[in-house]
């Protein structure tokens, strides 16, 4: 078995909550497997408001490993089985602390600040449409009448969600996503993944920045210490207005303490817990179980 281990440095403060993340993702392979090359995203971010304070990534059969940074800033573990296999598991205990987001040391630039050439410039990747989460025509074109009602980004970043939220059904816990805005608007279901994939969309139609996180969220406003939580794998907004704002589309809400956030990217395909290919000539049912527990 494999491990990755890393450490860093507590965070301080009354408002801030310490977590125990388990994510265990596990591959059965119909028939066995002679190979996997795969790279894992399961090490949380450490950022202005979270820091990982202890990390472990195990994998079994036992692998090859190492550790680097990607370009938009996740932690990757990148590893090879090279002995015939029929499950391959991989585990990522992480220990972090998280605290309250600051939103208001820096000044909302609004929609004439966000037309400036030289921000979209500095912000292409953000606002490029893709594939992914471009909208559907007849979705785009109620956005039109939004964006034109908001008197603000903030406005139209919340009328949208609001839109999403009521129109699209939430189904239940992701093993993948594949499907594209367009595909999730017209069936009016998805993961919360997809969900998020359609707020990015018409976002960047509106000219705001927009990125994808992917992570966890405790269901508690205040967990009680000690008490384990069966989570999934969940996934946010962040836009920028002056500086980058979190909003969690499910919840019509800021990010807070209990949102532990794994990566960021323009899309969940920049940012997927586990991706690789397998030598194998049968089907691969993925199991996924996170577990969430508050230690302070």
């Amino acid at each position: 078995m494999a491990r990755v281990v890393r450490e860093g440095v507590a965070m301080s403060g009354a408002d801030t909550m310490q977590w125990r993340v388990r994510h265990v993702t596990s591959h059965r392979y119909a028939e066995s497997s002679a190979a996997t090359y795969s790279e894992a995203r399961l090490i949380p971010l450490t950022t202005g408001d979270q820091v990982v304070l202890r990390s472990r990534v195990e994998i079994d059969p036992s692998a090859w490993s190492q550790e680097y940074r990607d370009y938009w800033g996740t932690t990757v573990t990148a590893f090879e089985v090279t002995e015939e296999h029929e499950v391959l598991t991989v585990s990522a205990t992480s220990v972090v602390d998280t605290g309250p987001v600051d939103t208001g040391s820096v000044d909302a630039i609004g929609w004439e600040g966000l037309a400036d050439p030289d921000l979209r410039d500095r912000h292409c990747e953000y606002l490029a449409p893709s594939e992914v989460t471009d909208p559907d025509a007849g979705l785009a074109s109620r956005l039109l009448d939004i964006r034109e009602a908001s008197g603000s980004p903030a406005e139209y970043v919340h009328a949208v969600g609001e839109i999403v939220r009521t129109e699209v059904q939430r189904l239940g816990a992701p093993t993948h996503v594949s499907s594209t805005a367009r595909e999730v608007w017209e069936a009016r279901a998805g993961v919360v993944h997809d969900l998020v994939h359609v707020v990015l969309g018409a976002l960047r139609q509106a000219g705001i920045p927009a990125r994808f996180v992917s992570g966890y969220v405790h269901a508690d406003d205040d967990p009680p210490v000690g008490e384990t939580f069966t989570s999934e794998p969940y996934a946010w907004v962040q836009w920028w207005d002056g500086d980058w704002t979190g909003y969690d589309v499910l919840e019509d809400g800021a990010i807070g303490p209990r949102h532990v956030a794994l990566g960021i990217g323009r899309e969940f395909a920049d940012v997927p817990p586990l991706r690789g290919i397998y030598a194998t000539g049968g089907s691969v049912d993925a199991i996924v179980e996170v577990e969430l527990t508050r230690l302070a």
